[in-house]
């Protein structure tokens, strides 16, 4: 497992752990990256095409496995590395398609990667729990699958389908369209970064792009150069911290689309919380709606609230930030090198 935390000397995966353990002991946590990223100078961006540069990787990852499965949401990251095994002939196995169970919130799955998994004649399977699941996890407090990481507390159980536990590992590649850089302007540099939320690690989890250091400086440097021929300076600092409210300038900057190839969707929010999970949430039975801000409470009471985004676990995790990586010279700052005051957004 390469992408893990580290607190008082321990090595975690699940991050409700390693919160607990930073309780106790009034240790940081670390979200460490690949050792890969450790020496690689992300001041040179690649020569090579991002097409070319995903294309060799996955004939690498083709090579080196007996089986190829790609857990496809429909979305544009992962409809991206399914495309390059398609259009270069690349066997590809198996695709995995992860639902939450309520209809309204898997309009994704259904009108999009169902449809185009289906037409390609790829064997493939849908994962999803039913409401008997909800109510034997979230009122009965049995275990379940549970998630690997333990990171995201929404109401949709979704992510326990995500758990390669309980998947096959041995000689399979199990591939996710993990993760699209982010980036910082500050003192006049700029830096990619990446948040544990967004990698969402797992041990076999094959992360298609952020694994590789090649391929995420290549985006990061697509994305720092989009920025700058669109933007004005005193615009970077601001643009980059919202990335995440400008998904289509950010996907159309590394190249995960065109007008022309892919159905641009945009996800709103309610007050509190994404659309799906909010669909979901109107959709499901009251009573399990209502175990489930139970258990959300139970969480708050066992770690404390400041570990919740608004102290709300079904917003997620605090983040934890990896190394910032320079893309102006040869190097990396911690978030406090960058941020001795805090972090500012």
């Amino acid at each position: 497992m390469s992408w893990h935390y580290t607190c008082n000397n321990k090595k975690f995966i699940d991050k409700i752990a390693v919160l607990r353990e930073h309780n106790v002991s009034k240790q940081a946590v670390k979200f460490v990256t690949p050792k890969e990223f450790d020496s690689f100078d992300f001041s040179v961006e690649p020569k090579e095409t991002l097409d070319e540069l995903c294309t060799t990787r996955a004939w690498d990852l083709r090579k080196n496995n007996e089986k190829i499965v790609i857990w496809y949401s429909g979305g544009c990251d992962s409809h991206y590395i399914f495309t390059i095994f398609l259009k270069h002939n690349i066997k590809i196995d198996e695709i995995v398609m992860v639902k939450s169970g309520f209809k309204d919130a898997d309009y994704e799955i259904d009108r999009y990667a169902i449809p185009f998994a289906r037409a390609t004649n790829i064997k493939f399977t849908v994962r999803q729990p039913d409401i008997s699941y909800y109510e034997d996890f979230y009122i009965n407090k049995k275990p379940m699958l549970g998630s690997a990481h333990n990171m995201w507390h929404h109401f949709r159980l979704n992510n326990h389908f995500e758990n390669l536990k309980h998947c096959d590992i041995d000689g399979v590649a199990n591939i996710f369209g993990k993760e699209k850089p982010t980036l910082d302007y500050i003192n006049g540099k700029w830096y990619t970064y990446l948040l544990d939320g967004a990698v969402t690690p797992q041990p076999h989890q094959i992360n298609f792009f952020c694994d590789d250091p090649k391929i995420h400086s290549k985006q990061s440097h697509m994305l720092m150069n989009r920025i700058e021929q669109m933007k004005q300076q005193t615009e970077y600092a601001y643009l980059t911290k919202n990335l995440f409210q400008k998904q289509d300038f950010w996907n159309r900057a590394i190249g995960r689309y065109d007008k022309d190839t892919f159905p641009v969707k945009f996800l709103s929010y309610n007050e509190q919380y994404n659309q799906k999970d909010a669909l979901a949430i109107k959709q499901a039975p009251e009573h399990i709606v209502e175990a489930w801000k139970s258990y959300k409470h139970r969480l708050v009471e066992d770690l404390g609230s400041q570990h919740f985004n608004n102290g709300d676990p079904g917003l997620g995790t605090v983040g934890v930030f990896s190394p910032f990586f320079c893309l102006s010279d040869k190097g990396h700052k911690t978030v406090d090198d960058l941020y001795p005051d805090g972090y500012k957004t």
